[in-house]
């Protein structure tokens, strides 16, 4: 992947590592919750992993020389997919907790 294309997945895999963050510390580990609420969670803790990862290994490929990289991109896009797969089930979480408010 060029160079200039790898600058704007790290910014992007940047953002949702913060939306990330912030998501986790934003929810209460109490033990007894619906199985809804744990696969939420866990979704979030699995999209921030998954996007620390890519987030390292694009930005260890970013210095690299292009012609002879040994990070293929497919070890970027894969965590990367699982993020944004987990960001999307967050975004759906968004609509179930509004249909469940009165």
């Amino acid at each position: 992947m060029p160079s200039s294309d790898m600058v704007s997945l790290i910014s992007f895999l940047a953002v949702l590592l913060i939306f990330f963050s912030i998501d986790v510390r934003s929810r209460d580990s109490a033990a007894s919750k619906p199985w809804h609420a744990r696969l939420f969670e866990w979704a979030s803790r699995i999209g921030g992993i998954a996007t620390a990862l890519a987030l390292a290994l694009g930005w260890v490929d970013l210095f690299l020389p292009d012609e002879s990289s040994p990070i293929h991109v497919a070890f970027v896009a894969v965590p990367g997919s699982v993020a944004v797969l987990c960001a999307i089930a967050l975004g759906l979480e968004m609509l179930w907790q509004r249909w469940e408010a009165p």
